[in-house]
């Protein structure tokens, strides 16, 4: 999933998008399927939000 950097931590659409794709499958019936889905969104969640990571001392 493309996504842009976040300059001064703003939300890029891609996360917006990522995260509006959890709201609705939350909406769903739990299943095998949901979750599989779950567990892509959130690994497109981290990927997107990665770039906002500092490192520690």
């Amino acid at each position: 999933m493309p996504h842009s950097f976040r300059p001064h931590g703003r939300v890029t659409p891609a996360l917006d998008q990522v995260n509006e794709s959890i709201r609705l499958l939350m909406q769903q019936p739990a299943s095998d399927e949901r979750t599989a889905a779950y567990a892509r969104l959130l690994a497109d969640w981290a990927d997107v939000t990665r770039d906002d990571v500092d490192q520690a001392a």
